[in-house]
């Protein structure tokens, strides 16, 4: 390929219309017919493919914002080794230098059609991304695919270690401020992929935020291609002290991403350059009530529920004046209330933060402790210290044939009542019998996590008067609350739900004489035990053929254990 070739390929910042100009005769030119026949017709046009017969331009590559791109190679049935493919496409894009990075066998599982790639590879040049999707499809490669998606990157330790230095550099203590403007063009990223659109990527960098600069105040993340910001759940309690974040020339196309920042008192915000919705300056200024500056212009106040965002050279007269000027510089926004706007918890599947595992762990302590005291013998004075003093209890008893049976009186007087107070509540569980909770079939739900509220469901089963053949299934929804003057969490609201135990704790139904006779000649016929025989017997709807056809195949697979036979005596299995 000679130089005056490589200076035509189309670079990362052509059009597609400036490319297709080498194969699209113009119709306006003025060269004749016979000239243009004059020109050589053996020279092969590096514009199109001399394989398939189609201009190039049909095996584009978009452009990546990040510089990167994804090789996926399809050569399951040409007999070549990863290497061999490897060193005939070095061949096919000579005198071009073959960088790959990210080399390994099968394809990328975030795409459905690229996961059935023999390997995949990524190059983080335009040139030679074109150039492989151009002349890589020469035998022996059967398909090669490029396209613009960036790696997927596992972020392991060294790559922690990474991130951390890269961070500290771009720090500055004095105004507490971090710039991760351009992240993923960082000099230090050279043969390495780091963006913070990738989840894990921007999870772990708000780890080592938290971790290093508690007291950061400002954060800058512009240009990042940013159109989710999920990893920043739960900011307000890991930097608390952050006020001003800037995401200049991003991709964010609607105000949800923002919520994640509801929590925080953020003072200045700058969204420049996203593809928001015409006329967001208003919700935004609702959705944040402290936000004194918005895209670089002051946001004023008014006693009149008028907000006026100007200039922030201008002064507060001409800001008040404003609102009755023409001036194209100024944006009247008249808001909702004056009052702060309620914020309610963003809907999701769960509330409980990974950073909260030390509070799993104390609810799984408070709720041993309280069921240890339901079962006490004190129960109204143990559990005097788990509830509020204004508690609300709601009890609910199951409906069914037996409501009006006899295991329904212990509880029946309360149910269906709401008890307003402390006093009332213990009063319940004192008239309650004796219980014994078993904790096999406790499963514990932790639904909503905050600093001042906790909701926790906890279901099981429990012996009533200490007889293991009688058995109780409850379900209980707690709301736990505290203050300033009570750090422990005590319970402000309560659900029961109390059932009979289901048909699962039931006694099996007795075998009839025709069952009993089949399971003794079954017994003798294989020496099972009784219990082993009876079950071949039910897999096989009390088949006796097939009972005996079942046992001869698992004992030939040597499938049986040893204890489901009398004694010491195993049958040997038939050829």
């Amino acid at each position: 390929m000679s130089n005056n070739e490589e200076n035509n390929y189309p670079n990362s910042g052509a059009d597609t219309s400036q490319r297709l100009s080498s194969i699209v005769v113009d119709p306006t030119t003025t060269t004749s017919p016979d000239q243009q026949q004059k020109k050589p017709q053996h020279k092969p046009n590096y514009y199109y493919h001399r394989y398939v017969g189609r201009p190039h331009w049909r095996f584009a590559v978009p452009i990546s914002p990040y510089g990167w791109y994804r090789v996926l190679v399809f050569s399951q049935n040409s007999g070549y080794t990863v290497k061999q493919v490897l060193d005939k496409l070095r061949l096919a894009v000579a005198p071009r230098k073959f960088r790959y990075y990210y080399l390994h066998e099968g394809g990328e599982q975030d795409v459905e059609q690229d996961k059935r790639a023999t390997f995949t590879f990524y190059v983080d040049n335009y040139k030679l991304a074109a150039e492989l999707q151009l002349r890589g499809h020469r035998p022996p490669v059967v398909g090669l695919r490029v396209n613009d998606r960036p790696p997927m990157i596992a972020v392991d330790e060294p790559y922690r270690w990474k991130l951390r230095k890269v961070i500290m550099s771009r720090y500055d203590e004095r105004k507490r401020c971090l710039n991760l403007c351009r992240f993923y063009a960082d000099d230090y990223w050279k043969g390495e992929f780091c963006a913070l659109q990738q989840f894990e990527c921007l999870e772990a960098i708000i780890d080592i935020m938290e971790q290093e600069l508690p007291q950061l105040r400002r954060l800058l993340l512009d240009n990042n291609h940013l159109c989710h910001l999920g990893g920043f759940r739960g900011v307000e309690q890991r930097l608390p002290r952050l006020h001003c974040i800037s995401l200049q020339h991003n991709e964010l196309k609607t105000l949800r991403p923002l919520r994640v920042f509801q929590r925080l008192r953020l003072t200045e915000l700058n969204v420049k350059r996203n593809p928001l919705p015409r006329n967001y300056e208003q919700q935004l200024v609702t959705m944040f009530p402290d936000l004194r500056t918005l895209n670089g212009r002051s946001v004023a106040k008014r006693s009149t529920s008028v907000v006026t965002v100007s200039d922030s050279d201008s002064d507060s007269s001409s800001s008040s004046s404003s609102s009755s000027s023409n001036s194209d510089s100024d944006v009247e926004l008249v808001s909702v209330t004056e009052c702060k706007p309620i914020i309610m918890p963003e809907p999701r599947v769960t509330y409980l933060a990974p950073h909260a595992l030390p509070m799993q762990l104390g609810i799984r302590k408070f709720v041993r402790r309280y069921l240890k005291a339901f079962d006490g013998d004190k129960r109204a004075t143990d559990l005097q210290r788990f509830y509020q003093e204004h508690v609300l209890v709601s009890l609910t008893l199951a409906k069914d044939r037996a409501m009006l049976g006899s295991w329904t009186a212990p509880y029946a007087a309360y149910s269906r009542q709401l008890l307003a107070c402390r006093v009332a509540a213990l009063e319940m569980f004192a008239s309650w019998p004796k219980t014994l909770h078993l904790p096999s079939t406790m499963t514990l739900d932790l639904t909503l996590v905050e600093p001042r509220m906790l909701c926790v469901s906890i279901t099981g089963s429990f012996e009533e008067n200490g007889s293991p053949n009688v058995l109780r299934h409850y379900m209980r929804s707690f709301l736990l609350t505290r203050t300033d003057v009570t750090a422990d969490f005590r319970i402000a609201n309560e659900l029961i739900y109390i059932s009979r135990a289901g048909r699962g704790q039931r006694q099996p139904a007795p075998l009839n004489p025709v069952q009993r006779n089949l399971m003794c000649m079954l017994s003798a016929e294989t020496q099972l035990k009784s219990r082993w025989s009876s079950k071949f017997l039910k897999d096989t709807n009390w088949d006796y053929q097939q009972a005996l056809l079942a046992f001869q195949t698992l004992l030939r697979r040597r499938q049986i254990p040893e204890k489901a036979f009398e004694g010491d005596t195993k049958p040997e299995p038939s050829p």
